[in-house]
Protein backbone atom coordinates (compact mmCIF):
# COMPACT_ATOMS: atom_id res chain seq x y z
CA UNK A 1 0.00 0.00 0.00
CA UNK A 2 1.32 3.50 -1.05
CA UNK A 3 0.55 6.33 0.69
CA UNK A 4 0.33 10.08 -0.93
CA UNK A 5 1.74 13.28 0.91
CA UNK A 6 3.13 16.88 0.33
CA UNK A 7 -0.43 17.58 -2.13
CA UNK A 8 0.64 20.82 -3.59
CA UNK A 9 -1.15 23.75 -5.47
CA UNK A 10 1.37 26.49 -6.92
CA UNK A 11 1.52 29.00 -9.88
CA UNK A 12 2.18 32.38 -10.39
CA UNK A 13 -0.23 33.19 -13.54
CA UNK A 14 -3.90 33.42 -14.48
CA UNK A 15 -3.71 31.01 -17.31
CA UNK A 16 -2.50 27.72 -14.87
CA UNK A 17 -1.99 25.99 -11.48
CA UNK A 18 0.91 23.52 -10.79
CA UNK A 19 0.18 20.45 -8.71
CA UNK A 20 2.51 18.28 -7.56
CA UNK A 21 2.66 15.33 -4.98
CA UNK A 22 4.60 12.86 -3.22
CA UNK A 23 5.03 9.10 -2.30
CA UNK A 24 5.77 7.93 0.78
CA UNK A 25 8.76 5.57 0.73
CA UNK A 26 7.39 2.16 -0.15
CA UNK A 27 8.04 -1.41 -1.44
CA UNK A 28 5.33 -1.22 -3.65
CA UNK A 29 6.11 -1.52 -7.45
CA UNK A 30 4.90 2.10 -8.50
CA UNK A 31 4.48 1.11 -12.33
CA UNK A 32 0.92 -0.60 -10.96
CA UNK A 33 -0.47 2.51 -9.87
CA UNK A 34 -2.37 5.12 -11.41
CA UNK A 35 -3.26 8.57 -10.41
CA UNK A 36 -5.49 10.85 -11.61
CA UNK A 37 -6.27 14.60 -10.88
CA UNK A 38 -9.45 16.01 -9.92
CA UNK A 39 -10.31 19.28 -9.50
CA UNK A 40 -13.64 20.90 -7.88
CA UNK A 41 -14.45 24.68 -6.99
CA UNK A 42 -16.24 23.29 -3.50
CA UNK A 43 -14.67 21.35 -0.86
CA UNK A 44 -17.46 18.67 -0.97
CA UNK A 45 -16.96 18.15 -4.72
CA UNK A 46 -18.27 17.02 -6.69
CA UNK A 47 -14.96 16.85 -8.41
CA UNK A 48 -14.07 16.73 -12.28
CA UNK A 49 -11.38 13.98 -13.29
CA UNK A 50 -8.67 16.70 -15.29
CA UNK A 51 -5.56 14.29 -15.50
CA UNK A 52 -5.05 10.83 -15.63
CA UNK A 53 -3.95 8.11 -15.86
CA UNK A 54 -0.74 9.16 -14.59
CA UNK A 55 2.05 6.22 -14.11
CA UNK A 56 5.22 6.99 -12.18
CA UNK A 57 4.38 11.03 -12.46
CA UNK A 58 3.65 13.27 -9.83
CA UNK A 59 3.52 16.69 -11.66
CA UNK A 60 0.48 18.29 -13.43
CA UNK A 61 0.03 21.57 -15.18
CA UNK A 62 -3.73 22.75 -15.01
CA UNK A 63 -4.06 24.86 -18.04
CA UNK A 64 -8.04 25.28 -17.72
CA UNK A 65 -8.12 27.00 -14.32
CA UNK A 66 -11.02 29.75 -14.82
CA UNK A 67 -9.47 32.61 -12.39
CA UNK A 68 -11.15 35.42 -13.73
CA UNK A 69 -13.23 35.65 -10.32
CA UNK A 70 -11.36 36.98 -7.59
CA UNK A 71 -13.98 35.28 -5.01
CA UNK A 72 -13.56 31.55 -6.50
CA UNK A 73 -10.85 29.17 -5.08
CA UNK A 74 -10.69 25.59 -6.66
CA UNK A 75 -9.57 23.07 -4.66
CA UNK A 76 -7.66 19.60 -5.75
CA UNK A 77 -7.53 16.29 -4.87
CA UNK A 78 -5.12 12.82 -6.06
CA UNK A 79 -7.44 9.73 -6.78
CA UNK A 80 -4.71 6.65 -6.76
CA UNK A 81 -6.20 3.47 -8.45
CA UNK A 82 -4.07 -0.33 -8.57
CA UNK A 83 -6.18 -2.03 -10.73
CA UNK A 84 -4.72 -5.56 -10.50
CA UNK A 85 -5.27 -5.51 -6.34
CA UNK A 86 -8.79 -3.41 -6.90
CA UNK A 87 -7.30 -0.52 -4.95
CA UNK A 88 -8.67 2.77 -4.97
CA UNK A 89 -7.95 5.77 -2.80
CA UNK A 90 -7.93 9.72 -2.24
CA UNK A 91 -5.20 11.96 -0.89
CA UNK A 92 -6.61 15.29 1.13
CA UNK A 93 -7.87 17.89 -0.43
CA UNK A 94 -5.86 20.96 -1.08
CA UNK A 95 -5.96 24.32 -2.79
CA UNK A 96 -3.87 27.55 -3.58
CA UNK A 97 -3.91 28.80 -0.16
CA UNK A 98 -1.79 25.77 1.27
CA UNK A 99 -2.12 24.30 4.40
CA UNK A 100 -2.28 25.69 7.87
CA UNK A 101 0.07 25.97 10.56
CA UNK A 102 0.15 24.74 14.02
CA UNK A 103 -1.08 27.91 15.18
CA UNK A 104 -3.91 28.41 12.73
CA UNK A 105 -4.99 24.47 12.72
CA UNK A 106 -5.16 25.20 16.87
CA UNK A 107 -7.15 28.25 16.01
CA UNK A 108 -9.44 26.59 13.82
CA UNK A 109 -10.26 23.74 16.36
CA UNK A 110 -11.41 26.10 19.19
CA UNK A 111 -13.65 28.40 16.34
CA UNK A 112 -14.74 24.86 15.84
CA UNK A 113 -15.63 23.38 19.22
CA UNK A 114 -16.97 27.32 19.92
CA UNK A 115 -19.74 26.91 16.79
CA UNK A 116 -19.81 23.20 17.32
CA UNK A 117 -20.61 23.44 21.11
CA UNK A 118 -22.09 26.37 22.28
CA UNK A 119 -23.30 29.45 19.32
CA UNK A 120 -23.91 27.43 16.35
CA UNK A 121 -26.68 26.05 15.02
CA UNK A 122 -26.53 23.35 12.16
CA UNK A 123 -26.43 25.33 8.45
CA UNK A 124 -25.87 23.99 5.22
CA UNK A 125 -23.92 25.62 2.60
CA UNK A 126 -24.49 25.72 -1.28
CA UNK A 127 -21.63 26.76 -3.07
CA UNK A 128 -22.63 28.52 -6.54
CA UNK A 129 -21.23 26.71 -9.63
CA UNK A 130 -19.60 29.49 -11.58
CA UNK A 131 -18.58 27.39 -14.29
CA UNK A 132 -18.96 24.63 -16.57
CA UNK A 133 -22.02 23.31 -18.30
CA UNK A 134 -24.44 26.40 -19.06
CA UNK A 135 -28.29 25.74 -18.61
CA UNK A 136 -29.58 23.75 -21.61
CA UNK A 137 -33.18 25.32 -20.57
CA UNK A 138 -32.50 29.68 -19.81
CA UNK A 139 -29.10 30.31 -21.29
CA UNK A 140 -29.22 32.14 -24.74
CA UNK A 141 -26.05 31.52 -26.76
CA UNK A 142 -27.07 34.21 -29.05
CA UNK A 143 -27.75 37.17 -26.32
CA UNK A 144 -25.05 35.72 -23.42
CA UNK A 145 -27.34 35.80 -20.60
CA UNK A 146 -30.03 33.78 -18.92
CA UNK A 147 -33.75 34.36 -20.65
CA UNK A 148 -35.56 33.69 -16.73
CA UNK A 149 -34.34 33.55 -13.28
CA UNK A 150 -36.91 31.47 -12.37
CA UNK A 151 -35.55 28.41 -13.82
CA UNK A 152 -35.31 24.89 -11.89
CA UNK A 153 -32.40 23.24 -14.08
CA UNK A 154 -29.61 26.06 -12.95
CA UNK A 155 -31.79 28.46 -10.47
CA UNK A 156 -30.80 31.54 -11.61
CA UNK A 157 -26.83 31.14 -12.10
CA UNK A 158 -27.15 30.05 -15.90
CA UNK A 159 -25.26 26.62 -15.07
CA UNK A 160 -26.65 23.38 -15.05
CA UNK A 161 -27.48 22.19 -11.87
CA UNK A 162 -26.71 25.60 -10.05
CA UNK A 163 -25.01 24.57 -6.80
CA UNK A 164 -22.98 22.03 -5.45
CA UNK A 165 -23.18 19.29 -3.10
CA UNK A 166 -24.66 20.87 0.12
CA UNK A 167 -21.90 20.92 3.11
CA UNK A 168 -23.52 20.60 6.94
CA UNK A 169 -21.46 22.80 9.62
CA UNK A 170 -22.58 25.29 11.67
CA UNK A 171 -22.94 28.64 12.26
CA UNK A 172 -24.15 31.24 13.86
CA UNK A 173 -26.74 33.30 11.88
CA UNK A 174 -28.39 36.65 13.04
CA UNK A 175 -32.28 36.80 13.82
CA UNK A 176 -33.16 38.79 10.73
CA UNK A 177 -36.04 41.88 11.86
CA UNK A 178 -39.30 41.69 10.53
CA UNK A 179 -39.81 44.29 7.72
CA UNK A 180 -42.38 44.86 5.07
CA UNK A 181 -41.54 46.76 1.88
CA UNK A 182 -45.28 47.55 0.70
CA UNK A 183 -45.52 48.45 -3.29
CA UNK A 184 -48.69 49.43 -4.79
CA UNK A 185 -48.43 45.43 -6.16
CA UNK A 186 -46.77 43.54 -4.03
CA UNK A 187 -45.34 43.16 -0.49
CA UNK A 188 -41.52 42.65 -0.36
CA UNK A 189 -40.33 40.94 2.76
CA UNK A 190 -36.62 40.47 2.06
CA UNK A 191 -34.52 41.18 5.43
CA UNK A 192 -30.51 41.37 5.57
CA UNK A 193 -28.93 39.89 8.93
CA UNK A 194 -25.53 39.23 9.74
CA UNK A 195 -23.70 35.44 10.07
CA UNK A 196 -20.00 34.14 11.60
CA UNK A 197 -18.82 31.01 11.03
CA UNK A 198 -15.32 28.72 11.26
CA UNK A 199 -12.89 29.52 8.60
CA UNK A 200 -14.21 26.18 6.67
CA UNK A 201 -16.16 25.31 4.76
CA UNK A 202 -14.87 28.80 2.50
CA UNK A 203 -18.16 30.44 1.69
CA UNK A 204 -17.95 33.47 -1.08
CA UNK A 205 -20.92 35.48 -2.19
CA UNK A 206 -23.89 34.75 -3.86
CA UNK A 207 -23.36 31.51 -2.24
CA UNK A 208 -26.91 29.75 -0.26
CA UNK A 209 -27.44 29.08 3.17
CA UNK A 210 -29.67 26.72 5.00
CA UNK A 211 -30.58 26.79 8.79
CA UNK A 212 -32.13 23.47 10.60
CA UNK A 213 -35.51 25.78 9.98
CA UNK A 214 -35.46 25.78 6.56
CA UNK A 215 -34.57 29.43 5.95
CA UNK A 216 -32.40 30.43 3.38
CA UNK A 217 -30.49 32.89 2.92
CA UNK A 218 -27.76 34.44 -0.05
CA UNK A 219 -24.69 35.49 0.52
CA UNK A 220 -23.90 39.43 0.29
CA UNK A 221 -20.85 39.72 1.34
CA UNK A 222 -18.02 37.84 3.68
CA UNK A 223 -15.22 38.80 5.17
CA UNK A 224 -12.25 36.53 6.74
CA UNK A 225 -9.69 36.82 9.48
CA UNK A 226 -6.72 34.48 8.13
CA UNK A 227 -3.53 33.23 9.91
CA UNK A 228 -0.74 33.13 6.62
CA UNK A 229 -2.97 33.03 4.32
CA UNK A 230 -5.67 30.25 5.88
CA UNK A 231 -8.86 31.80 7.12
CA UNK A 232 -9.79 30.57 10.79
CA UNK A 233 -12.66 32.85 10.99
CA UNK A 234 -15.55 34.18 8.66
CA UNK A 235 -18.49 36.90 8.67
CA UNK A 236 -20.73 38.42 6.37
CA UNK A 237 -23.94 39.62 5.56
CA UNK A 238 -26.95 37.41 4.13
CA UNK A 239 -29.99 38.57 2.10
CA UNK A 240 -33.03 36.53 3.61
CA UNK A 241 -34.84 34.73 0.65
CA UNK A 242 -38.47 35.11 0.30
CA UNK A 243 -40.65 32.42 0.21
CA UNK A 244 -41.60 31.73 -3.06
CA UNK A 245 -38.20 32.02 -4.39
CA UNK A 246 -36.60 29.95 -7.21
CA UNK A 247 -33.92 28.72 -4.35
CA UNK A 248 -37.21 27.05 -2.52
CA UNK A 249 -37.03 23.90 -5.36
CA UNK A 250 -33.74 23.10 -4.23
CA UNK A 251 -34.36 19.90 -2.22
CA UNK A 252 -32.13 19.30 1.17
CA UNK A 253 -31.88 15.75 2.00
CA UNK A 254 -31.06 14.88 5.52
CA UNK A 255 -31.81 11.95 8.11
CA UNK A 256 -34.46 13.98 10.38
CA UNK A 257 -34.36 11.51 13.15
CA UNK A 258 -31.24 12.56 13.55
CA UNK A 259 -31.22 16.23 12.68
CA UNK A 260 -30.52 18.13 15.93
CA UNK A 261 -30.44 22.14 16.04
CA UNK A 262 -27.30 22.42 18.11
CA UNK A 263 -25.52 20.76 20.45
CA UNK A 264 -27.47 18.07 22.63
CA UNK A 265 -25.89 18.72 26.02
CA UNK A 266 -27.00 22.17 25.41
CA UNK A 267 -30.70 20.79 26.41
CA UNK A 268 -30.17 18.95 29.24
CA UNK A 269 -29.13 19.93 32.90
CA UNK A 270 -26.03 17.48 34.01
CA UNK A 271 -26.23 17.86 37.12
CA UNK A 272 -29.40 16.54 37.20
CA UNK A 273 -29.12 12.73 37.98
CA UNK A 274 -32.03 11.40 35.60
CA UNK A 275 -30.01 13.48 33.15
CA UNK A 276 -26.17 12.03 34.18
CA UNK A 277 -26.23 9.06 31.56
CA UNK A 278 -28.44 11.15 28.65
CA UNK A 279 -25.13 10.84 26.58
CA UNK A 280 -23.42 7.68 25.03
CA UNK A 281 -19.92 6.91 25.01
CA UNK A 282 -19.25 8.07 21.73
CA UNK A 283 -20.67 11.58 22.44
CA UNK A 284 -18.57 12.02 25.30
CA UNK A 285 -15.62 10.66 23.59
CA UNK A 286 -16.24 13.24 20.59
CA UNK A 287 -16.66 16.05 23.18
CA UNK A 288 -13.29 14.85 24.98
CA UNK A 289 -11.24 14.93 22.11
CA UNK A 290 -12.49 18.45 20.95
CA UNK A 291 -10.74 19.44 24.21
CA UNK A 292 -7.14 17.29 23.20
CA UNK A 293 -7.82 14.36 25.86
CA UNK A 294 -7.96 10.82 23.22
Amino acid sequence: MIAIRRVRVTGFSRRYFDVDWEIAPTNDDLQEWEFYVERSEAEAGPFVEIAGPLIDRYYVRDNSTPQISTNRLLFYRIRAVNKSRRIEFYSEVVDREGREDLIAAEIGSLETMLFEEFIGTRTWLFVRRTFGQRCPQCWDNVLGKRKTDRCSTCFGTGFSGGYHYPIEFFAQIDKAPRVVQSTTQLNHQQVACGFRCPGSPRISPDDLLIDANNRRYRVLTVAATSRLRVDVHQEGQLLGLQPGSIEDAIELKVEHRQLSLAAHRNFTNPHSPEEAGGATDEEIVSLLARYGYR
